[in-house]
């Protein structure tokens, strides 16, 4: 939002500068984006009389013209304009002066032998104009006001700042010049001085106009009224033209620059049709009923005032004179009724629509204008009879035009929503004032609470309690709740002045052992050579079983994931495209799926590609990709803080992952995840640039096993005092049978006496048949209060044997 400083001093008393004005709106929520002085381009340049002019010897083109600009002396300067005479007023550019429009600066120079002080302007020199023909000639009434020498910024109006300033959606009053004036008013406390209203005109209620109910909710208002007697030809005068170019609006004519000046200074959109157009239109006289709000049909077109035609759907809610489209609602007029210098009537429009509609039309035509801006922030309907009465108050000035009727779709309720303010609430919540410098604390006196919300239009009644309030119509969208009024009177008199208020006792918050656990796992991934990565969880809609978001900014981001494996085989193959030798990286977050409800599943995901060394000696600088149980060997160190037994068993169901160096993970008998090789088909197709091992658990398995009791609170045992008996077993077994099988078998037959079960053995030989496979296991046995005799761990191991040449169908060898 632009606005001038000139403008805003004529609605309210500024008595700071520039500068100080743009920090106090910043810290009080208007942020300031730029702060533009308007008379940088004209910065030296003056106010100067030419005297004389006489032809340059050396020259056709050239003059030598004597010039007075208040000085003791008068200058000479070299002018080539084809309209330079004597006895005019021109704006000269002293020496020093630089002109930013032409990246010229003025130096005292000789031009074909003759000295030249200076230099006088045309309008395009001065970066007001695109294209000027000879230099600028100043009025002589104009003239004759200032003195010589006067700076040229005075007499050309720029004596101007102009704050950009950065509106939040929840300040939509920060929309309107009026807001941004009560707002300066409030943190200054100056007085305001608004435009006063005429309320002359008639109000009539429209029973048989139709509305679309979802762009009209029972907030919102629609107003047509005829206007007669205007003329399209004619032009602003120079301050509404000034003003509205100064907040980025291009001057037209009066009658649009009449609706843009109420969209700036009001805050209400109003649109303008040309009702000879609309007649012709429709084929008779238009009534205001003619008008409606409804949803565009699929096969309807509009071409509008940027001259785009713009195909309309039911997603976009149109104006319409007897059912033809004539406007996107709240958006944009269409060109065919728009108007243009032959017109004379005018229907105008002012209305409050559904933000969300406009939200709509705007996001499916792909154009948003200061109109859609406004709606779709909101604006209350309690202004739209005062902006349109506005519009009509200054129509009146410089046309002949007849009292108009103001019809409306819906009477507004003007009666004020008071909203309870507690005393008490507003101690306790802010807490106490620090008066000298800390050596004096008290609480906000009532006085100091109704002065600041006075200042910002608010009404007040007296109450035991404190107050009832009622707030502005354009602040009643942020301002609804009580807490917001404490805020408001908090910002007012600043954040800072303010002692500490914090709850006593204090009660230190502290991580619950799920978030330790994670918390933990997280770090021992980084200590483990490990890049956490945090990838977005929209994407695009590839394939149906995809949950659909309902308001997609963009198809790429339509959809929720229902993998992350995905998007880390992306991070990988730009590591390995960036010449990186190796990439490890993890992530926590959700993924999405539907089945007969939605569901949200929490997991850790990761990929592991490359060998992480120190020095390329090792390999004679050759690259080395880890095999599967090297890889495995990573995910085992970084989960091995949480002290918990993961399983792997053999999967060839997982479609892309290879199906012979693939396993799914178990943890306390649950399936947990997978973590496999990336499929050679995958590389084949470039999906996958170099093989990539690829893993994922669900965290809530993880932290539930890891955060129970006996794995969470670590149990000492005493150091043993007697030593182990260690025995060796050798089997053959068949290569389906899994060795975790195995060791549960041998652990099952061990009771209290067998403390460990290793495997330190395999060996496989076609002599032994190629479907089997040796494994060698040494158990360790041992007494915590003796030492062991071969007898006494006889029975147990031969139980053993036994029970695992019964289970597994071998033999001891």
């Amino acid at each position: 939002m632009k606005v001038s400083q000139n403008w805003l001093k004529s609605l309210v008393e500024i008595n700071s500068t520039p500068e100080d004005l743009s920090e106090k709106l910043s810290i009080g929520g208007f942020e300031v984006e730029s702060l533009e002085n308007c008379s940088k381009n004209v910065n030296g340049v003056v106010l100067g009389k030419v005297l004389s002019v006489l032809k340059h010897k050396g020259s056709d083109k050239l003059s030598i013209c004597q010039v007075d600009i208040g000085n003791s002396e008068n200058l000479q300067i070299i002018c080539g304009a084809s309209n330079i005479k004597s006895n005019i007023y021109v704006y000269v550019a002293t020496v020093g002066t630089k002109l930013n429009a032409v990246n010229l600066t003025i130096k005292r120079s000789e031009i074909r032998g003759v000295l030249s002080e200076g230099m006088i302007c045309s309008l395009q020199e001065l970066g007001l104009e695109e294209y000027s023909e000879g230099i600028a000639i100043i009025e002589e009434d104009l003239a004759l006001n200032h003195k010589l020498g006067t700076p040229g910024s005075s007499l050309l109006q720029l004596d101007d700042f102009i704050y950009d300033l950065a509106i939040t959606a929840n300040r939509p009053d920060g929309m309107s010049v009026i807001g941004i004036a009560r707002e300066i008013s409030a943190l200054l406390e100056s007085k305001l001085n608004f435009p006063e209203l005429n309320h002359k005109y008639d109000i009539n209620f429209l029973k048989e106009i139709q509305l679309c109910p979802e762009a009209l909710t029972s907030n919102c208002l629609y107003t047509i009224t005829c206007i007669n007697g205007v003329n399209g030809k004619k032009l602003s005068p120079k301050w509404i033209k000034d003003r509205i170019e100064k907040s980025g609006i291009k001057s037209i004519n009066l009658l649009v620059d009449i609706t843009n000046y109420i969209l700036l200074e009001q805050g209400q959109p109003l649109h303008a049709f040309d009702k000879d157009k609309l007649t012709n239109l429709i084929g008779k006289e238009v009534i205001p009923n003619d008008f409606s709000v409804r949803k565009a049909n699929d096969n309807e077109s509009l071409l509008c005032l940027d001259g785009k035609n713009y195909d309309l759907n039911e997603n976009i809610t149109v104006i319409t004179c007897c059912d033809n489209p004539i406007a996107i609602a709240g958006v944009i007029g269409g060109l065919e009724t728009s108007v243009t210098n032959t017109t004379s009537s005018i229907y105008l429009e002012g209305a409050v629509f559904n933000p969300v509609t406009i939200r709509k039309s705007s996001r499916e035509i792909g154009l948003r204008t200061e109109s859609s801006s406004r709606y779709e922030k909101g604006i209350s309907s309690k202004n739209t009879i005062g902006a349109v009465t506005r519009a009509i108050n200054l129509l009146e000035e410089y046309y002949p035009i007849n009292l108009p009727i103001i019809n409306t779709s819906n009477l507004i309720n003007n009666e004020d929503v008071f909203i309870k303010l507690r005393r008490k609430r507003i101690h306790k919540i802010l807490g106490p004032l620090i008066i000298n410098d800390k050596l004096e604390k008290r609480n906000l006196s009532d006085t100091e609470i109704v002065d600041k919300l006075i200042l910002i239009g608010c009404t007040l009644k007296n109450k035991e309690y404190g107050w009832d309030v009622a707030v502005i119509p354009n602040r009643s969208q942020d301002l609804v709740r009580e807490i917001d009024l404490i805020e408001e009177i908090a910002r007012l008199i600043g954040y800072d002045r303010f002692d500490l208020n914090l709850p006593n006792p204090i009660k230190p918050g502290k991580l619950s052992p799920d978030q330790l656990a994670l918390k933990m796992v997280k770090s021992s991934f980084i200590e483990n050579g490990f890049n956490e990565v945090l990838s977005y969880s929209l994407v695009p809609e590839d394939k149906e079983s995809l949950i659909k978001i309902s308001n997609p900014l963009l198809f790429e981001t339509s959809c929720l994931r229902d993998n992350i494996w995905e998007e880390h085989l992306k991070i990988v193959n730009r590591n390995i495209k960036s010449g990186q030798k190796s990439c490890y990286v993890f992530e926590v977050g959700n993924v999405f799926y539907k089945n007969s409800e939605l569901i949200q599943k929490e997991i850790l995901n990761g990929a592991i590609y490359g060998n992480k060394k120190f020095g390329e000696w090792v390999n004679s600088g050759k690259d080395s990709d880890l095999n599967y149980y090297e890889a495995r060997g990573k995910l085992k160190e970084a989960l091995s803080s949480l002290n918990i037994k993961v399983d792997d068993k053999p999967t060839n169901s997982i479609n892309f992952l290879h199906p012979g160096r693939t396993a799914k993970l178990f943890i306390e008998g649950k399936e947990a995840g997978y973590f496999g090789e990336i499929h050679p088909k995958l590389i084949l197709d470039k999906t996958a640039i170099k093989k990539v091992y690829l893993f994922s658990i669900n965290v809530a398995n993880l932290l539930g096993a890891s955060t129970r009791k006996n794995k969470w609170i670590p149990i000492y045992k005493q150091y043993p005092i007697v030593p182990k008996m260690e025995r060796d077993i050798n089997f053959i077994f068949s290569k389906e049978h899994l060795i975790s099988e195995i060791t549960s078998e041998i652990r099952k037959g061990g009771k209290n006496l067998l403390e460990d079960v290793n495997l330190i053995d395999v060996f496989e030989d076609n002599n032994i048949g190629e479907d089997y496979i040796s494994y060698t296991f040494r158990l360790s046995y041992r007494d915590k209060d003796k030492t062991l005799l071969d007898s006494d761990i006889k029975s147990i191991h031969s139980k053993i044997v036994s029970n695992v040449e019964k289970r597994f169908n071998t033999k001891l060898r």
